[in-house]
């Protein structure tokens, strides 16, 4: 018979076994699992990222992190599938969802399938197009055997109270352009206290994943 006994406090845990193996789990970030996990850690005392930054996003880690009371609120609705799948065929582009976290945007934008080279632009502004800002749409799959779907992400270098993003959609296919600009409004984030109570409709990123 095997008994157990309590192990007292100043016992010593037995040593690892020489040359067991731990299991290892590896998973590479997103762009928003990036963002929530420095605005998570934040800086180190000695004023290092305790994180890894994304080398493209030239932002030092002593202004990476967004203030905790601001929060960025989407202005728009979004189509449901039969929708989208009705626009994406008449307009040839269209948003299909957004996520956000701190001052990072991803998306995913639905297009017909009209040839193979595609090229998908974001187009965006937070200065009311004083400057602009290009990030690229990359191929993340295809729902359906006549559209595809393409992923971006974007980066804000800074956020500040009622400050608002815009953005457009560029699509370029066999010679012709398209533009999803949301009816000519833009798609639109206005940067808000986070502590205000507001449309929960707005507020909720829809935890779209993709």
């Amino acid at each position: 018979m095997v008994q157990t006994r309590l192990r007292s406090k100043s016992e010593r845990s037995s040593p690892t076994r020489r040359g067991a193996k731990n299991k290892k789990n590896v998973r590479f970030l997103d762009c928003v699992d990036l963002e929530q996990a420095q605005y998570q850690f934040g800086a180190s005392s000695s004023g290092e990222c305790d994180v890894v930054c994304d080398t493209r996003q030239a932002a030092t880690s002593e202004v990476y992190n967004p203030p905790p009371e601001l929060q960025l609120e989407k202005q728009f609705w979004l189509p449901t599938e039969d929708e989208l799948r009705w626009l994406t065929s008449s307009l040839c582009v269209h948003l299909e969802s957004v996520r956000w976290f701190g001052r990072a945007i991803t998306g995913v934008v639905r297009v017909a399938n009209i040839q193979f080279e595609k090229k998908v632009e974001i187009r965006y502004t937070y200065d009311d197009w004083a400057t602009s800002h290009i990030t690229n749409g990359s191929y993340s799959g295809s729902p359906c055997t006549n559209q595809d779907q393409f992923s971006f992400c974007i980066f804000l270098p800074y956020l500040r109270l009622d400050m608002r993003l815009f953005f457009c959609i560029r699509y370029e296919c066999a010679g012709s352009v398209f533009w999803d600009s949301n009816g000519g409004a833009n798609y639109k984030f206005i940067c808000r206290s986070a502590n205000l109570n507001r449309n929960p409709f707005f507020l909720t990123d829809c935890s779209i994943f993709f």
